[in-house]
């Protein structure tokens, strides 16, 4: 365990101080700034892990009948704002061992950036995902007060992450890269890692990392993946969720919310 303090700087009466005990320890956080990302085996209790997996199961048999799996870039079934899909990923919201990891490396006043199902099939063409990063929005030149963004991804693995399940493949430091990648791009890379590891595992990386995920092998049973990511309060998240709209299920989760939970919804956390 590991404890940050953080100190807010702003024109409110009293100063903004918040203690974030980060469930890792410095070796990890110090891997994860320099590599890009962080691998932690097991980190999800087996009985989440089974809510987690049967939430999946439900939005998938929702969603794959109208899906296009098949893509050379991006292949298998992809759902986005599962929070609103289902109850059971709203333990993911403010689960610990993630949460804290986010604030430590973001600061403290962090927000859901993203939320997504994403399920492969090794018995369907095309379901392996090209090399790419999340955060491309870097423009050339530089401009002198450009602010780098910065968003923390957890992929959440519900099955087992093997060679011939479809492992995911990293390129540590590319998140520090001014430079961007064409699209179409499978090939290997020299220092790429293939990262594999059991179920209930969870890769955290920078979202401006370069990965991509290789497709499932017949016969290797289903790949069902929970990405969920973080980022500042003030920058505007991927994933829009519909909390106080009356269109999903995070309205619940509104309604006498602590500030914590409103700021991890987007709705608070501003200066």
């Amino acid at each position: 365990m590991v404890t940050r303090r953080f100190t807010v700087l702003n024109d409110h009466p009293g100063e903004f101080q918040r203690t974030i005990e980060v469930e890792a320890t410095e070796v990890q956080l110090k891997h994860l700034e320099v590599e890009g990302y962080l691998v932690r085996e097991q980190l999800i209790p087996d009985d989440l892990l089974a809510r987690l997996r049967a939430a999946a199961d439900e939005i998938e048999s929702r969603h794959l009948p109208t899906a296009n799996i098949r893509s050379r870039a991006f292949g298998g079934l992809f759902v986005r704002n599962i929070l609103d899909e289902h109850e059971a990923f709203h333990e993911l919201l403010d689960f610990a061992p993630l949460i804290s990891v986010a604030r430590a490396m973001l600061g403290p006043q962090v927000q859901v950036h993203g939320n997504v199902l994403r399920v492969s099939y090794p018995d369907q063409d095309e379901q392996a995902v090209e090399w790419h990063f999340h955060q491309r929005v870097i423009p050339e030149p530089m401009p002198p007060f450009f602010c780098r963004p910065a968003a923390l991804d957890n992929l959440i693995y519900l099955d087992p992450l093997t060679p011939e399940s479809g492992p995911i493949v990293v390129l540590p430091r590319t998140h520090q890269v001014d430079r961007d990648l064409p699209s179409g791009d499978h090939a290997d890379k020299p220092g790429q890692v293939v990262v594999t590891c059991p179920a209930g595992s969870v890769v955290t990386a920078s979202a401006s990392l370069w990965h991509r995920a290789l497709a499932p092998k017949p016969g290797a049973g289903k790949r069902r993946l929970v990405i969920v990511g973080y980022s500042p309060t003030w920058m505007k998240p991927i994933d829009r969720l519909s909390a106080g709209a009356d269109r999903g299920l995070t309205d619940r989760l509104v309604n006498n919310a602590s500030e914590e939970k409103r700021e991890l919804l987007g709705l608070s956390g501003f200066f």
